[in-house]
């Protein structure tokens, strides 16, 4: 601190810490940086002046500064963990696996580390490595929701959908109002061709939280599985509304449309897809099908052609099939 201020380093960190907790981050940035002017290698300040500048998009100058706060203090198990997330939401996965098992390292029952590795090495597509990962976390405390919710959400991705149904279940007796594990729970029922229980699921998870459009896409699937188009052009309609950039909900309405006829309108959705993902093959070759249904023929087949590809036919040659974009 400055020397007229009588605080010493520890009263102005507890300060700090309390402004940062309530959201008065210049008061706080302004007493971290007070404190390294007085301590420059302080970790507890490296550290949490870190964690503001990632919360403001200065992610260059946070894993300088929690790095910095690690190699003076190498214990220091929680920057460890936080200087992970920071690599984890840059996607850069080797880096934040490396730091989430330095933290491990330095306190070998974090769960909370555990887990964040788990999620890490998941997105690095090291699933079976992230289903240990999660084990080891729930083994040293049994009630993270958020753990059993992950290790669901693994299991899922490899198809073990009876793991999964578990996984999800465990979580939601913990925290029974957990949205997002009641619509991951209707994916892997409906998926399990439990349709009647996806749908139950889909709903709860939109009681808990109506402006989830995930859960009201995955409801319109449902519904389309059975047929019932109407009501999945509803679900996926509220989705798009809820999230207009939302492109899957898009071509998803396209399709419940397009099976109700309705070409026009299925049209519209399928641009609106191609609008946001305008490499999205599916939306591209569907929207051709729409096209060509329409009677626009040049413009149907281009988009065919993009989507799905196209077949020809050589007298000499025989069948070739030409992907397009797809690939």
């Amino acid at each position: 601190m400055s020397s007229k201020d009588s605080m010493t380093i520890e009263e102005g960190l507890s300060l700090a810490m309390q402004h940062q907790a309530t959201g008065r981050f210049a008061e706080a940035e302004r007493i971290y940086r007070q404190i390294l002017e007085v301590e420059p290698n302080n970790p507890a300040a490296l550290h949490l002046l870190g964690l503001l500048a990632h919360m403001s998009g200065r992610s260059d100058i946070a894993i300088e500064l929690i790095s910095s706060a690690v190699t003076n203090a190498p214990d220091y198990y929680g920057a460890h963990c936080n200087l992970g997330n920071v690599f984890l939401d840059l996607g850069q996965y080797d880096d934040a696996i490396f730091s989430y098992k330095q933290a491990i390292a330095a306190k070998p029952d974090y769960a909370e580390a555990y887990t964040n590795l788990g999620i890490a090495l998941h997105r690095a597509d090291r699933t079976d490595e992230a289903i240990d990962s999660y084990h080891s976390s729930l083994a040293i405390d049994p009630n993270l929701s958020n753990t059993h919710c992950n290790l669901g959400n693994a299991h899922l991705s490899k198809n073990g959908l009876d793991e999964a149904i578990a996984s999800y279940r465990k979580a939601l007796d913990i925290k029974p109002d957990f949205a997002e594990v009641h619509c991951n729970l209707g994916s892997a029922l409906k998926n399990q061709g439990n349709i009647d229980e996806a749908i139950l699921s889909y709903r709860t998870a939109i009681e808990i939280k109506p402006d989830y459009p995930d859960a009201h896409n995955n409801l319109g699937t449902a519904y389309q599985t059975l047929g019932q188009l109407a009501e999945a052009a509803a679900c996926y309609g509220k989705a798009v509304s809820i999230n207009p950039n939302y492109a899957n909900g898009h071509s998803n309405l396209g399709s419940a449309l397009w099976g109700l006829r309705r070409l026009e309108e299925a049209a519209t959705s399928y641009r609106a897809a191609l609008a946001i993902e305008p490499e999205m093959a599916e939306a591209a070759g569907s929207l051709g099908s729409v096209l060509l249904a329409m009677g626009k023929t040049k413009e149907g087949l281009e988009m065919e052609d993009k989507g799905f590809g196209v077949i020809h036919f050589d007298t000499e040659k025989g069948l070739t099939i030409n992907h397009g974009n797809a690939e």
